[in-house]
């Protein structure tokens, strides 16, 4: 089978926090989110990898891209982060922005470019990642929607 990018269940929802845990990766508000997070499940139904995407105003916040560590390598974080791209034009957003203190250049590389902080909308700035979740040395990016 074939592993690629579906919108997660509520059952995934258990198998996507242990992940993010293990990932180092906070779950905070993911549960409030789910029904705009993606999933990459095995054959079983387990888990691999994750993303998610938090509506703020016209923008949204790219979050918890998260891939087991024997599933790296295999464009599993590109997929998901393509359906979160895809979703957020859907749903008429005009940016997706993100926060990362590790993956500064995999973000450049899929079109996502440096923001200066003070850019950023007034609602990413009231998010719970940008107040409390990463620290302020952390990476911020933007990718154009559409």
């Amino acid at each position: 089978m074939t592993l690629r990018a579906e919108p997660a269940r509520a059952h995934d929802l258990r198998g996507a926090l242990e992940l993010l845990g293990r990932a180092e990766l906070s779950d905070r508000d993911v549960s409030e989110g789910w029904g705009h997070y993606f999933v990459v499940r095995e054959d079983d139904g387990r888990v691999v990898a994750l993303a998610g995407l938090e509506l703020h105003g016209e923008d949204g916040l790219l979050r918890s891209v998260a891939v087991e560590e024997d599933y790296r390598r295999q464009g599993l974080a590109t997929s998901l982060v393509e359906a979160v791209l895809q979703r957020a034009q859907r749903v008429g957003l005009r940016s997706v922005y993100l926060l990362t203190t590790t993956a500064r250049d995999y973000f450049a590389r899929h079109g996502f470019s440096d923001c200066p902080r003070e850019a950023a909308p007034p609602a990413i700035r009231e998010s719970w990642e940008w107040t409390s979740g990463c620290p302020s040395t952390a990476a911020f990016m933007q990718r154009k929607v559409g």
